[in-house]
């Protein structure tokens, strides 16, 4: 097995997209958090595998919380070990170009939200039981497999897009929210499926009500308890404005639908997954005593539809590829309110602020240069953020969306990395953008 060090997984050049892969997901959750399933997964090796890598996210903050009971590929129980509590290996003797399909047991419990470490996007309440990376998830393959540690701050995850069909068994009177098409075809019992995720999301939710809208093409639906029922509808609203927005700059949204659902978050206003976003509970509270924080969070997620979903990078060691461009775009909105200058001054002082923070850290630094996160939402959003505004004011509007486009279509559905992007902004340039490159990134 070849798993790469952190210090080779700065990757170079854009990692070649693995075959495709399918998942069949059996997932059953009761109200008191346990937690049961299988994941089959099934794809062919690039390169000769003697062990596949997948990845239990949750396990990374409570060990207890999502781990493996039992392997067999292609019918045949295969020994497996746990090198740490969120990577595990599995033994496949897959050579280059073989089909292999693996089945993966696994069982754990789903904390209680004031007991949930991280963001609390794996944790339970009286009415929102919620499931990010509830499975086993195949590591992405890159010359080696591409593993990395689980920080408390940022974002997790780096695989590759797959189908996924999921077999949901929820309690009686909650309903279940995912990233796909979901179907209730009995009691308690949901389908969903889904093309080209990078993800699959759950929330099972019990006394919320929903709102719906279409968006051009796409249909928005928002998910609140009752008591929260006005600032759903602006979620829904500006979820909705959002959309249309970003369509016309950047082209057609990547998938038919989006889900806004506001759960209890901890240390995150909003974070997103393919078709699916979490919105704090808090700021629904709140609402409408923040009128510029407030649109901003779904601006933002809305925008990883996009940059994430559909484009994917490394997210551990260059968060800014998705980030700062998240950020960018989410501004697209507010200069369609006719508010631009008010996001830049938020974005000017967020960076300042970041840089006293960290003093060392620069916008295309990796995770784990910002310790407990220190600067991190400064840094690379705002300072990100700026970094695409001296572009776009150089380089004009029709060359700098352009860009955006061509870079969309070059890296659909694969992992692109830092320097992808800025090989298409200065191929599509017609002025040089070195200097910017230097002053805002330091390359």
């Amino acid at each position: 097995m070849r798993v790469r060090s952190l210090a080779l997984l700065l990757l170079i050049g854009g990692v070649a997209m693995a075959a495709p892969v399918h998942y069949a997901l059996t997932i059953a959750v009761s109200v008191d958090g346990t937690i049961s399933g299988e994941a089959i997964i099934s794809s062919t090796a690039p390169a000769d595998w003697p062990e596949a890598v997948v990845r239990l996210y949750p396990a990374a903050l409570d060990r207890t919380s999502l781990v493996l009971t039992g392997a067999w590929v292609d019918g045949e129980e295969v020994d497996w070990e746990s090198i740490e509590p969120s990577t595990a290996t599995v033994s496949l003797s897959a050579s280059a170009g073989q089909t292999f399909s693996m089945t993966l047991a696994f069982a754990g419990r789903v904390p209680e939200f004031g007991q949930a470490l991280g963001y609390g996007t794996f944790a339970r309440s009286p009415h929102a039981i919620v499931l990010a990376q509830a499975y086993p998830i195949l590591a992405p393959w890159d010359e080696g497999w591409v593993v990395h540690p689980v920080f408390p701050w940022g974002d997790a995850v780096v695989a590759d897009v797959a189908d996924y069909c999921l077999d949901l068994t929820i309690p009686d009177g909650w309903i279940a929210v995912a990233s796909g098409m979901e179907e209730e075809i009995a009691p308690g019992r949901y389908r969903v499926e889904g093309m080209n995720l990078r993800e699959m999301a759950i929330v099972v939710l019990r006394g919320y009500e929903s709102q719906a809208v279409t968006a051009g093409e796409v249909a928005v639906r928002s998910f609140t308890r009752p008591e929260h029922r006005q600032a759903g509808q602006a979620a829904l609203r500006i979820t909705a404005q959002a959309l249309d927005v970003f369509v016309e700059r950047l082209g057609p949204h990547p998938f038919p639908d989006l889900d806004v659902v506001a759960v209890p978050l901890r240390a995150a206003a909003g974070v997103e997954y393919p078709r699916l976003i979490l919105a704090g509970e808090v700021y629904y509270e709140r609402y409408p005593s923040d009128s510029l924080f407030f649109p901003m969070i779904f601006a933002h997620e809305v925008a990883h539809q996009w940059w994430y979903a559909e484009v994917g990078n490394d997210q551990i060691a260059e968060p800014w590829v998705d980030e700062a461009l998240a950020t960018y775009t989410s501004g697209l909105y507010f200069e369609a309110q006719g508010r631009f200058p008010e996001i830049l001054r938020y974005w000017e002082s967020g960076y300042a602020g970041g840089q006293l923070q960290n003093r060392t850290a620069r916008v295309t630094s990796p995770l784990w240069e910002f310790p407990s996160g220190s600067g991190y939402g400064g840094i690379v959003y705002s300072g990100g953020a700026l970094f695409f505004q001296s572009v776009r004011e150089r380089i004009g509007d029709g060359a700098f969306f352009g860009a955006l486009r061509r870079y969309r279509r070059e890296f659909q559905w694969q992992l692109a990395n830092g320097e992808d992007l800025l090989r298409v902004l200065a191929e599509e340039s017609p002025q040089p953008l070195d200097d910017l490159f230097v002053i805002w990134l330091g390359l």
